[in-house]
């Protein structure tokens, strides 16, 4: 769950990193969910709040990506940023990124695990 000021930016830009729709907002709750409609099953939640907490526990979602140029570069043409690239020495890569409400996320090569 993302807490936010301007949750439609975030889903904006996370649905289109994880080609997915969103479903409808909901009023009564301040939610609005990410999640496919077919294929693999996972929810990210993302709630209205009236202003971020400093204080709030850090998160962030490691995503598995065929690519990881193009993928840094839709983040980067949707707003987002890239923080750092790792590399271990067995080759194992990895970037950091941020959206662009700055909540860091990593993304590294799908290897079919």
């Amino acid at each position: 769950m993302f807490n936010s000021e301007n949750p439609e930016v975030l889903v904006g830009f996370w649905g289109k990193v994880l080609g997915v729709e969103a479903h409808p907002h909901n009023d009564s709750t301040e939610h609005i969910w990410l999640f496919p409609t077919l294929g693999e099953n996972f929810k990210l939640g993302f709630q209205r709040v009236a202003k971020k907490s400093s204080d709030s526990q850090e998160i962030h979602i490691d995503v598995a990506v065929d690519d990881l140029n193009e993928t840094e570069d839709l983040v980067k043409s949707l707003g987002g940023s890239h923080v750092k690239t790792s590399r271990t020495s067995s080759g194992f890569e990895w970037r950091i990124l941020k959206d662009p409400q700055g909540n860091s996320f990593c993304i590294f090569k799908d290897s079919g695990h």
